[in-house]
């Protein structure tokens, strides 16, 4: 009975024992992990509490703020076309050529009809009605000759190729779409509880995955009826061109909401060691180095880090870069 009350009374001890072993060991955040210092840093920063901006994002597509589509303006079998989808255009360029050899021949008949109704005009054997029909038909006939040579009406890019040589075109009829690659904006959904936010003339930020970049815009148009399917309004932000972006890419645009009050460090002050994060902290001038546990939220764009918790702002933070 003794033997076994003792051998109880050794394994109590020795349980006793390692959990004030694992405790010790345990550190949370705000807490020193070393009780000895650690040392002094190459510099030294505050932690700064201050308010930051929020924002919500808003996806988009880059479109060409001058999409033209190139159309016939008389029926015609087309016999040529010069450019392909990318090819650049100036305005005035050739682009599609339709036969013209009926428009010929009926500009040749009105041509020659109106000769002959001003000759009779003259001599009082014709009404002037007769006069202005004729007239009017020879210069209509004339301008349709005109129209067998379709030109670019802006410098740009081919964005598409809807004709080949050979098919039929008729007034109306899109032949090629053209786009200024230079005069670009982001369409983007904004939900209805954003729209709000938003006004004409705004600046707003872009970001452009792609290239990695961010740029500034200004709100051209907000649509004045959301999606019934997505209640979304569809905005229009123009921006400067950016190599490497074209019509069809995809951004993001940045709403703001408002500001909160964090705590922040640069993010070069933060040491991480496996999955932990801490930072080397003095609370008062005088007072030793420490490492304490803190825990990081978002990154900013100066380089700074939010810190959730483990520092309250004010304190002493050391970086080593």
């Amino acid at each position: 009975m003794l033997a076994a009350v003792a051998f109880l009374v050794v394994i109590g001890a020795v349980i006793l024992s390692a959990a004030g072993v694992f405790d010790t060991g345990r550190v949370e955040p705000g807490r020193a992990a070393e009780p000895e210092g650690a040392a002094a840093p190459a510099r030294t920063v505050p932690a700064a509490r201050g308010a930051v901006p929020l924002h919500e994002e808003a996806i988009g597509t880059v479109r060409s703020r001058s999409r033209v589509a190139v159309a016939a303006q008389v029926a015609g079998r087309i016999l040529s076309i010069a450019v392909t989808a990318g090819s650049p255009v100036k305005a005035g360029d050739p682009l599609v050529t339709l036969d013209g050899r009926e428009l010929a021949a009926r500009f040749a008949q009105a041509k020659a009809n109106y000769e002959r109704v001003k000759k009779f005009h003259a001599q009082k054997a014709a009404t002037d009605a007769e006069m202005e029909a004729a007239e009017a038909d020879f210069l209509q006939a004339k301008a349709a000759v005109g129209y067998t040579t379709i030109a670019a009406p802006l410098d740009g890019v081919v964005a598409e190729r809807q004709a080949e040589p050979g098919d039929l075109a008729w007034p109306g009829r899109t032949l090629l779409v053209l786009h200024d690659p230079k005069a670009l904006r982001l369409e983007a959904q904004v939900r209805e509880r954003l729209i709000a936010r938003i006004s004409r003339g705004a600046k707003l930020s872009i970001d452009l995955p792609a290239v990695e970049r961010r740029v500034e815009g200004t709100v051209a148009e907000v649509l004045p009826s959301a999606d019934p399917q997505s209640r979304s309004f569809e905005v229009w932000v123009d921006f400067d061109p950016v190599g490497g972006v074209y019509p069809g890419m995809f951004g993001r645009l940045r709403i703001p909401t408002g500001e909160r009050e964090v705590v922040r460090v640069p993010s070069a002050a933060v040491l991480r060691i496996g999955q932990l994060e801490m930072v080397v902290v003095r609370v008062s001038p005088g007072a030793r180095w420490e490492r304490r546990l803190v825990t990081t939220g978002s990154r900013f764009e100066d380089g700074t880090v939010e810190i959730l918790s483990g520092l309250r702002g004010g304190e002493t933070v050391g970086v080593n870069e």
